[in-house]
């Protein structure tokens, strides 16, 4: 089923994830979305990614981004590499927001872009995410 709200893209070649948000559904709602998605990528944690919120009138809770935190620990454990994930908004919120919560994803490199074109110059020139087991 087509979501209207949320779109999920794997660019296998690049390991590249884009998850774009649109619209204003509450924020367990998106959090849902982002969660199912990593379920559906076999070894999500290889891929760089990139978190499109332009067309979202929704800020993600703090509950919501600390709930993602849990998961992504959980999913990660036992891997040692560092993950690149490009935020991109145009609201002031959701950007202030990032630098917030980075601390509850200490294996992440997350930096916050206005412009697609920068966001995706910054993650293509990040290395992908090796394997390793702790």
């Amino acid at each position: 089923m087509i979501d209207p709200y949320f779109k999920l893209t794997v660019d296998e070649p690049q390991k590249l994830v884009t998850m774009r948000f649109k619209g204003a559904q509450s924020s367990q709602y998106y959090t849902e979305r982002i969660i199912n998605a990593y379920g559906l990528i076999d070894r999500p944690w290889l891929y760089r990614r990139l978190m499109d919120y332009r067309n979202c009138e929704t800020s993600m809770s703090f509950p919501d981004v600390e709930r993602m935190a849990v998961y992504w620990a959980d999913l990660t454990r036992g891997q040692n590499s560092l993950h690149y994930v490009a935020i991109l908004a145009t609201d002031a919120l959701t950007r202030a927001r990032t630098s917030t919560y980075s601390h509850l994803f200490p294996n992440q490199d997350i930096h916050t872009f206005t412009e697609l074109h920068d966001a995706l110059d910054w993650l293509l020139a990040m290395p992908v995410s090796q394997a390793s087991q702790v």
